[in-house]
């Protein structure tokens, strides 16, 4: 083997590594780019505490307050508990509580007047909860018959630690093998990005196609705006990626590039 196709391996290596710590940053470091009210009259009132974050029940310590859903239907959708659990320490990083926003959502309306809401009311799609003015949020769905946040995409949250830990195994192994199948290694966890849009576009799908009678404007079904503006009764909307997207597509361009470069290497060296 060449010195030429050991640099080219190298470099590979080099890339992959890169994306890893890009992972290990998408799962960790949400207190660097968490929501804080800009118009809050203290650090406490600056941060909302919301119950979106629901582990599986194994990772929640015994005598943690919990409560029961309001409704049968809310049941079949976040179990019969709902835990108050707010990990702190290494253990929230451990099990998921640290990820990152993902994509940002805000609503503007006549009501909502730029003095009080210069943000508009905006919420923050984590990997593993939601974030922001959730609450806030969550009564203007009320008001057209929508669900809650909470109750979207439950499962797939809850198992976000545990696709982060396959992945990220798999590309500990994609440093070190070369043999069969390889390149499937720093592939399946490439595509992040595209996943992640895929189940948001899905259960957006899910929110505008699942109102209820309760609310107060009767709107027909409809597919909230995945990226860019709308219009929802006298609401605007905004849809766009925040700082995590764009951590995930860089996982997405290093580990191609990566394979791209290695696939190549190992084919000359062949």
């Amino acid at each position: 083997m060449n010195d030429s196709i050991k640099k080219r391996l190298r470099l590979s290596n080099i890339l992959a590594l890169l994306a890893i710590l890009l992972l290990l940053g998408t799962y960790t470091l949400k207190p660097m780019f968490e929501y804080r009210d800009p118009v809050a009259m203290d650090e406490e009132d600056a941060i909302e505490e919301n119950e979106s974050f629901q582990p599986l029940a194994f990772l929640i310590p015994e005598g943690t307050e919990f409560y029961a859903p309001s409704s049968e239907q809310l049941k079949s959708l976040m179990g019969e508990k709902i835990w108050e659990y707010y990990p702190t320490g290494f253990y929230a990083y451990l099990i998921g509580f640290k990820t990152m926003p993902v994509w940002r959502v805000s609503l503007e309306a006549p009501q909502y007047p730029k003095a009080s809401f210069p943000d508009g009311i905006p919420v923050f799609f984590n990997l593993t909860d939601w974030s922001g003015k959730v609450s806030e949020m969550n009564t203007i769905n009320h008001y057209i018959g929508m669900n809650p946040m909470e109750a979207g995409a439950v499962f797939v949250r809850q198992i976000v630690p545990f696709i982060y830990l396959m992945f990220f195994i798999m590309l500990i192994v994609y440093l070190f093998y070369k043999g069969p199948g390889w390149w499937l290694l720093g592939i399946v966890p490439a595509f992040l990005p595209w996943y992640y849009l895929g189940f948001y576009s899905k259960w957006l799908y899910w929110f505008g196609h699942n109102l209820h009678p309760w609310g107060a404007f009767k709107i027909k079904p409809f597919m909230p705006t995945v990226f860019g503006d709308g219009k929802v009764a006298q609401f605007t909307t905004h849809s766009y990626p925040a700082i995590g997207f764009y951590f995930l597509l860089g996982i997405f361009v290093l580990l191609v590039l990566s394979v791209l470069i290695r696939r190549r290497a190992l084919k000359d060296a062949s």
